[in-house]
């Protein structure tokens, strides 16, 4: 049962992603979106439930089904059928791994209900991080074409200003959570600088500090467009760097 609802989420995905790039004005297309999260929200349920713990690639999983229904919501009065275009076909091979498992991954256990809360809040963290490079993106290559005069070229986005406040709106909520997961990390976790886990401690703290500054120079000096995109890849990148990096340096070239 659990093998059959992931491959029919990673299909859902695939077709829903499809509708998006080539019918995104189509009202059935925001339905088979939902439908995809709902297999997604299933598959990932029952994943849980058969299996003793959870790894890298399933809390992945998570990210992905927070990270699409999030664009999926935004999508309602926002046109970001060309994110969510490729968005979904990513979750779907985020699926297709856990359901195939190419690796043999250790699995980790939660302790207490505090460290749940860690894992969980750390997750949406990452998720809305996830969302705002998507949007940032655009809104680079939007930027860029604009500047260079390539109007026959502009991708199938919402005006510069919508997406700017969108990228700031996610980072600001991402920031908030993050904080939360460092200091929940710092409660529950009985020594965040021992061996196994001092890089992604470190990894988390940078992306935390250049988070910071981005919305410190925000709010007082203005910063935007290309800076605010590159200040927001590189925060996400040495966050992903900790926990992804690290998972699979412990978990897959260990083997």
């Amino acid at each position: 049962m659990t093998q059959l609802s992931l491959w029919l989420a990673c299909i859902a995905c695939l077709v829903a992603g499809t509708a998006y790039y080539l019918r995104p004005t189509q009202r059935y297309t925001q339905y088979l979106g939902a439908f995809a999260i709902s297999i997604h929200t299933i598959s990932l349920a029952l994943v849980l439930l058969s299996r003793d713990g959870f790894n890298f690639l399933t809390i992945g999983f998570l990210i992905a089904l927070i990270g699409n229904s999030m664009l999926w919501l935004s999508n309602r009065d926002k046109d970001l059928s060309l994110l969510l275009g490729a968005a979904f076909p990513l979750g779907a091979i985020i699926i297709a791994l856990n359901a195939i498992q190419p690796w043999d991954l250790t699995q980790l256990h939660s302790p207490s209900w505090g460290t749940s809360a860690h894992i969980l809040i750390a997750s949406v963290a990452y998720s809305l991080f996830t969302a705002a490079c998507g949007v940032g993106i655009l809104l680079s290559i939007q930027e860029y074409q604009l500047k260079h005069h390539k109007l026959k070229q502009l991708l199938r986005v919402p005006p510069l200003q919508v997406l700017e406040r969108l990228m700031f709106e996610l980072i600001w909520a991402a920031f908030v959570l993050l904080t939360v997961t460092i200091a929940t990390g710092f409660y529950f976790i009985d020594d965040m600088f021992a061996q196994h886990v001092a890089h992604k401690t470190f990894f988390t703290i940078a992306s935390w500090f250049v988070f910071a500054g981005l919305l410190l120079g925000r709010h007082f000096a203005g910063w935007r467009g290309q800076l605010a995109v590159k200040l927001t890849l590189s925060g996400f990148f040495l966050l992903m760097l900790g926990y992804f990096g690290s998972q699979i340096a412990l978990q897959i070239l260990r083997h």
